[in-house]
């Protein structure tokens, strides 16, 4: 007998086979959970597959919402993920000791950018910040200026093949003439037909930009930030974006963020943080309303007179701690 015909359109076949290629393309990047997570093996990247990221968060958050009494569904915080948007401000590259032997400190130190998109895109959100290095880094001469180029440069080739390979957008912001690695990465990073996520880069960046006519411009082009994470330092001067961060929440991030010193639990469970940091300034900045006399007397109660804080140890032995802000007081997580 001969074989029925397929009862499969082909354009439903052609989408089911780009859709398979695809997964396979991502695939090459994924190792499984008993490795040391993340990292890098003979050139090739080695990540958490976006299922073991999810379940990191998942668990991350109950924790937070029963020790926080927060009554939100990890399925709900897990969607709400899709429209948060993080803006990483790095730190600690110079005296984070965490380097392992098979590769250098510039390398590291890009990768940890790498990792965080992967999170982030694995968890659903739309876009993301990263503030690469600034203007300000150059003056402290030659050689520090050296050594941040070459973390750029180091970062271009495992970037290109990721971006391409999980259709990310990434979108360069600061390459004036004379930038050193203008050519390169203008030319490494067209952009993807429906990105799953975009991630916005802010090189040589300076506060000053949004005083000339180009820095205004930018401004129309970069999203509403909602958390601002800022590594080793209790500080956002030298990176602060005007109007984007008006309602911005601010997350500490006690390590330096090289991709070493991270696991894909880690950072998972910062992306879980900085919903928290989220949700606790929601209503706050700019928009605060008292619904009574009441609230004002309990709140006064909590913060002014019993100093109130937090602290939520999400593990046995913690390697990360957060702080964030809540209307009543401090939050510190360990994770």
């Amino acid at each position: 007998m001969e074989p029925p015909d397929s009862i499969v359109a082909p354009e439903t076949s052609a989408r089911l086979e780009d859709d398979l290629l695809r997964s396979l393309l991502e695939s090459t990047d994924y190792v499984g959970s008993g490795s040391p997570l993340p990292a890098r093996s003979g050139g090739a990247l080695q990540l958490a597959t976006p299922e073991e990221i999810r379940e990191a968060f998942v668990e991350t958050w109950e924790s937070l919402s029963h020790s926080l009494g927060l009554g939100i569904r990890p399925e709900d915080a897990l969607a709400s993920v899709r429209d948060l948007v993080l803006y990483d401000i790095p730190d600690g590259t110079r005296s984070t000791l965490t380097v392992p032997p098979h590769h250098d400190v510039e390398t590291d130190a890009g990768m940890y950018c790498l990792g965080l998109v992967h999170t982030l895109a694995s968890l659903g959100a739309r876009t993301s910040l990263v503030l690469t290095h600034t203007a300000y880094n150059r003056e402290r001469g030659p050689e520090d200026t050296k050594r941040f180029l070459g973390i750029m440069a180091k970062g271009i080739d495992p970037f290109r093949g990721y971006a391409k390979r999980h259709r990310i957008g990434i979108k360069i912001h600061g390459l004036l003439p004379g930038y050193e690695l203008d050519r390169a990465l203008r030319a490494s990073f067209p952009a993807p037909e429906d990105p799953a996520h975009d991630a916005h880069f802010l090189m040589d960046y300076a506060e000053e930009w949004f005083l000339t006519t180009e820095g205004r411009t930018l401004l129309e082009i970069l999203p509403d930030i909602d958390v601002v994470v800022r590594h080793t330092k209790l500080q956002v001067s030298g990176g602060w974006i005007p109007i984007r961060m008006r309602k911005s929440a601010y997350l500490y991030s006690q390590n330096g963020t090289l991709l070493s010193n991270w696991t894909f639990r880690e950072f998972a469970g910062m992306t879980a943080v900085a919903l928290l940091a989220k949700m606790m300034q929601r209503g706050e900045a700019l928009s605060k309303t008292y619904i009574s006399i009441d609230e004002i007397k309990e709140r006064f109660k909590e913060r002014e007179l019993g100093l109130g804080q937090r602290v939520v140890r999400l593990v046995a032995k913690p390697k990360k701690l957060f702080v964030l802000g809540s209307p009543v007081g401090l939050i510190q997580v360990y994770l």
